[in-house]
């Protein structure tokens, strides 16, 4: 399978957001026909159709900089703690450890590396100490003096806002709102649901008004989002992500019809879901108390074992009420590529994605090879593009 492939001009990079949130363009492609609308007129397009998954995922302030003893200043990039359940190790107080990305890690041989600020009248000092490295990333051991305080906390006093590779400049007090849905609540994420951006209050309240109900999930973004294929796509390692789905939603989930993903990161998630309850149906009891495990190309093998996807939601709805489950969570690695067969969502929302991107394959295997023309279409009319860009509404 190639590796799929456009010429993305650097101008065509949305490097800040627009003034206004709803002021984005939307690309409506449904059946092969393309249309340009507003983001601001989706309740008119879609009222009375359809209904949306929102990922209710908040991002963490993940990135950090501090200093060496020898006064040179290293990034931290936090990626996900070591173990355990992420909205747990956030609340942790007085010391944490972390797997993280550090820029300049070779100019950091021992010690503690150190930053400060000054917080509630006293200084606030934060350290890091390195233990160990595995698998691409670095094992951190963080402390800070104030014990009181949270990881979370920390993150919100020394942290800054995680912005996209791509995106090459500082982040700003701006973006501290921009770069976060106004419907955000778990922390976790160290990337936003970009196609989340635009939806105001107005716009959902708008949505409600003409019938358009919300199934809200959860996955937190993880920072593999960005990782371009860069040889055969089989070869591909997909980053695995932390996703949980409370009861109510599935069983939301189990009767509405014609639903929209905004986000690859809501599709992922309600696909793996169909998937999960698939494997436990396969495999007899298992632990729903513990992180369930969604492994890359296990869709690939699924036997027919549910209708469709009401009953496979229903089957999950079952299984969490026999556990006295309140959601069902664990880890997805996900990969969708053409071939896939999409059990769930009618239709997608989405930004314009990266060339090589495993983003672009999900969008590519959703409508096939119009995904080209879609593209094109938006290019030749001066739509913004990537995390800040403008959005599209996909109807194959």
């Amino acid at each position: 399978m190639e590796v799929l492939e456009y010429q993305l001009p650097e101008e065509r990079i949305a490097w800040k957001p627009k003034d206004k949130r709803s002021d984005a363009k939307l690309l409506y492609a449904k059946s092969g026909n393309i249309t340009d609308e507003k983001f601001s007129d989706v309740s008119k397009i879609i009222g009375g159709k359809y209904h949306l998954i929102l990922n209710e995922t908040k991002v963490v302030n993940a990135r950090l900089h501090l200093k060496k003893p020898t006064g040179g200043s290293l990034e931290v990039f936090c990626l996900e703690p070591e173990g355990g359940d992420i909205s747990e190790r956030l609340a942790q107080t007085n010391q944490v450890e972390w797997r993280c990305l550090l820029g300049g890690a070779k100019k950091w041989k021992e010690g503690f590396i150190v930053a400060e600020e000054f917080y509630a009248g006293k200084k606030l000092q934060l350290k890091a100490e390195k233990i160990s490295f595995f698998n691409g990333a670095f094992k951190l051991a963080f402390s800070w003096s104030s014990p009181k305080l949270s990881f979370s906390e920390i993150l919100e006093i020394f942290g800054k806002t995680p912005l996209p590779p791509y995106i090459k400049r500082r982040a700003e007090t701006s973006d501290i709102k921009r770069y976060q849905t106004v419907f955000a609540k778990n922390e976790g994420s160290v990337a936003a649901p970009t196609a989340s951006l635009h939806f105001t209050e107005g716009i959902l309240h708008k949505l409600g008004q003409v019938g358009v109900e919300q199934v809200k999930v959860n996955l937190h973004v993880g920072a593999g989002t960005f990782k371009p294929i860069s040889s055969l796509v089989d070869e591909h390692i997909m980053h695995h992500e932390l996703f949980d789905v409370h009861i109510d939603e599935l069983r939301r989930l189990s009767v509405l019809e014609n639903l929209i993903a905004v986000g690859t990161t809501a599709v992922r998630t309600v696909e793996s879901l169909f998937i999960l309850a698939v494997q436990l149906k396969q495999n007899g009891a298992e632990d729903l108390a513990k992180p369930q495990i969604v492994r890359q190309w296990d869709w690939k093998s699924q036997p027919l074992l549910f209708g469709d996807y009401h009953d496979a939601f229903s089957f999950l709805v079952s299984k969490c009420e026999e556990s006295g489950l309140e959601k069902v969570y664990g880890y997805t690695s996900l990969m969708i590529v053409p071939g896939f067969k999409f059990k769930v969502i009618t239709g997608l929302i989405t930004n314009f994605h990266m060339p090589k991107s495993t983003l672009l394959f999900l969008v590519s295997a959703f409508i096939g090879e119009s995904w080209r023309e879609v593209y094109s279409h938006a290019l030749e009319n001066d739509y913004r593009f990537l995390s800040y860009g403008d959005s599209s509404l996909l109807i194959p």
